[in-house]
């Protein structure tokens, strides 16, 4: 991750510019080199009327949001390193962002925790905060009676004197 998935472009050519493309984009997003993966992808387009014409030279960016500037220099790292280096007359990038959530590897996501902490620090809504009243409540009699209950047989009351008879029987 990064993935670029590039079309209209042949893999030769993209060969020739991988390693110092790589090592620009790895610099600004921060991560090593081999973090990314360059797909050449083999496309037909087709025009309107029905013929067979050359893709258009496209590089669609999936990755993780790094903000604006990083996505600027991004952009223009590529613009740089494959439509000026290669003669290219124009090229298109666009950029596919993912939530770390909803990204997994091996099953697991790469945001679960993240997503663990913000739920953690979401502040409780009203609801759920009636509901904690309610528990709350509901807890405080409860000790309330154990309390008094463990007064009363600690002091002899009736419960210890029943208990006292039912004994020497």
């Amino acid at each position: 991750m990064p993935h670029l998935l590039i079309r209209g472009i042949g893999p030769e050519r993209i060969r020739a510019v991988a390693g110092p493309l790589t090592e620009e984009l790895a610099a600004v997003c921060e991560c090593p080199a081999d973090y990314f993966m360059l797909e050449c992808l083999h496309t037909t387009a087709v025009s309107p009327d029905g013929e067979l014409v050359s893709s258009y030279p496209f590089i669609e960016v999936a990755w993780f949001d790094r903000g604006l500037e990083a996505q600027d220099r991004f952009a223009r790292a590529i613009d740089r390193h494959v439509r000026q280096a290669l003669g290219l007359p124009e090229l298109e990038i666009a950029f596919r962002v993912y939530r770390e959530r909803d990204y997994y590897a091996n099953g697991e996501s790469f945001g679960e925790a993240e997503a663990e902490e913000a739920e953690a620090s979401r502040p409780p809504s009203e609801e759920e905060l009636e509901s904690l009243r309610r528990a709350n409540r509901k807890l405080a009699e409860e000790l309330g009676k154990a309390r008094k209950a463990l007064s009363s047989s600690a002091s002899g009351g009736a419960m210890s004197t029943r208990l006292r008879d039912a004994l020497r029987e």
